[in-house]
């Protein structure tokens, strides 16, 4: 059973209500306040674990996957997008773009959270032990915060102080600035907390290690800092090197719901947890928060195709985000394991009663029989007479054009890795599937970047060592690459052949510098419209209108 870490926020009638009707007075019984509250170990725990409440917010939840996957290389939107300025990088994409500034909002209100719990650490009600693990934890969670805020929207507000009252002024600081802080309290995290893997979705110093290692990665991709390379590389051979953690053979197997925990995950170095029961999903508001809701949104339009009714099995079709014709090609599937490990693509006609001769064109299809064979190549001769009257085809040139274009936004090849199969009925929109956050393959892609110049032949070996892990049985030696081979781009094509989906490419392409050439060269919806200045968001135009010092704090160039 899952260890659920709970947010608790001070409820109004802890405080105490007055009217002027007498019999709308409430009386305050137990005498408990605010300001008492946080005083005790139950309030400060309450306020800790508040810290943790946003990245439900952010990993497993539907527009994270919009900002980080969409307008860049691997993923178009598909037929029902809810944030096509985002990923078309459209005239309308501005400060008035609902979903970003609703992350504004999100981040910020983490970022204050966490920094009104520091203020009550270190507290005489708790051990020594307590209030550093405590600080640990929310010294982590506001690096991951803040490091949101500067890597989308750049030089905005530092804050590391809670805001009290009502603030009319913005002060715009550096993203050096920001990574100050960032690296100041990860140091402290490290320091503070037990060398363990995470099984309760709590920071340990294993978590805190590991993102340290990807933030110096980030930070040295646009400073060309060797100090922070070297860094990099030492942190994560650090982790790879506790032994805590290992490699799946089976890629697929890695994303099965029985493998879905991530305390139990042997990949699995950092997670967000989740459950079941929706009424435990809840943000820093508590409100029911759909779970981790990824699943949704990958999922072609698979229930209006011939022999097909929606079931739990094959899920809920959002049809949010499409993948690149470059994204597929990528995969070379007669050796590595990861496509098939990755995409869904045949499917099993399942609709109830279904009898052969029912199924207008389809004259041989029977329940459980194929319905429909995703192809990434052109389908050949052989292949399409032995579909004939049998199953459909959906292969390269029916779903995209010679140039990458799509022809259908509905029908797909799509990603499978988040599916849920146990989810209680067909239309579910959350799952009990845990957040994964940080995942040992990329501390070996992390060693291999950062070692790439200093030492070559000590990053092809972290390179091989998990590309022979990603093989097809019998294959390793083909997926074995030469000193040749090894360089930033070949990176960034294996960093999407592992962490498709996962919150990385559009953070990947931007600190490479890599973002404005890769989305000319593979997507061609937004390839046209990209421009310099997408390198960063827009400013909510909410914020900007709500400050007195217009003049000094202004949109990010660019957008209007």
């Amino acid at each position: 059973m899952k260890t659920k870490i709970i947010a608790l926020c001070m409820a109004a009638s802890l405080v105490g209500l007055t009217s002027c009707e007498d019999y709308l007075k409430e009386t305050n019984k137990s005498g408990l306040t605010e300001e008492t509250f946080f005083k005790t170990e139950l309030g400060i725990t309450a306020s800790v674990n508040a810290s943790y409440s946003a990245t439900r917010l952010w990993y497993g939840k539907e527009f994270p996957s919009a900002f980080a996957e969409t307008g860049t290389d691997l993923f178009l939107r598909g037929g029902d997008n809810k944030a096509n300025q985002i990923s078309d990088y459209t005239v309308d994409l501005n400060g008035a773009q609902t979903n970003l500034k609703d992350y504004w909002a999100h981040l910020y209100k983490a970022l204050n959270i966490c920094n009104t719990t520091l203020k009550l650490l270190p507290s005489p009600v708790l051990s020594e032990a307590l209030n550093k693990q405590y600080e640990g934890e929310v010294r982590f969670l506001r690096a991951h915060y803040l490091w949101l805020i500067t890597e989308t929207w750049g030089d905005v507000v530092l804050s590391t102080e809670p805001t009290v009252g009502i603030v009319r002024t913005a002060k715009r600081s550096s993203v050096a600035d920001f990574y100050k802080v960032i690296f100041d309290d990860l140091n402290i995290a490290i320091t503070n907390l037990a060398a363990q893997k995470s099984t309760t979705g709590r920071i340990t110093q294993d978590v805190a290690k590991a993102f340290k290692a990807r933030m110096c990665l980030t930070r040295a991709s646009s400073t060309n800092d060797a100090a922070l390379y070297a860094e990099a590389a030492k942190l994560a051979k650090e982790v790879i090197g506790t032994n805590r953690y290992t490699l799946f053979s089976d890629f697929k197997s890695l994303w099965a719901m029985n493998n879905s925990e991530g305390g139990t995950n042997s990949e699995v170095i950092y997670y967000v947890n989740y459950t079941n029961d929706d009424t435990m999903n809840g943000d820093f508001d508590l409100a029911a928060g759909k779970g981790n809701n990824s699943h949704l949104h990958y999922i072609m339009v698979y229930d209006k195709q011939p022999g097909m009714e929606r079931s739990v099995a094959y899920g809920r079709p959002y049809q949010r985000y499409v993948p690149t014709l470059h994204l597929l090609d990528l995969f070379n599937e007669n050796v590595d394991q990861r496509y098939h490990g990755s995409f869904q693509t045949v499917w099993k006609a399942n609709m109830a009663n279904l009898k052969a001769g029912t199924v207008t064109g389809y004259s041989k299809m029977a329940l459980g029989d194929t319905s429909m064979l995703f192809l990434k190549s052109a389908a050949t001769p052989a292949q399409i007479a032995n579909a004939a009257d049998r199953y459909k085809i959906y292969d390269r040139n029916t779903m995209y054009k010679t140039d990458g274009t799509l022809q259908t936004r509905s029908q797909f090849i799509q990603l499978s890795k988040f599916m849920d199969p146990t989810r209680l009925t067909a239309n579910q929109e959350w799952s009990s599937r845990d957040g994964f956050v940080i995942r040992i393959a990329e501390m070996y892609l992390i060693a291999a970047e950062a070692l790439m110049t200093t030492n070559p032949a000590e990053a092809l070996k972290y390179v091989n060592d998990l590309r022979k892990k990603r093989a097809v049985a019998g294959k390793e030696a083909d997926m074995e690459i030469a000193a040749k081979d090894l360089n930033i781009d070949f990176i960034l094509d294996e960093r999407a052949r592992e962490f498709a989906g996962e919150l990385f490419r559009w953070y990947d392409l931007k600190r490479t510098n890599k973002l404005i050439s890769y989305v000319q060269k593979y997507n061609n919806d937004a390839k046209g419209n990209i421009k310099e200045h997408h390198m960063l968001r827009p400013i909510p135009q909410v914020q900007l209108d709500a400050v007195s010092n217009k003049d000094e704090f202004k949109q990010n160039p660019g957008y209007n």
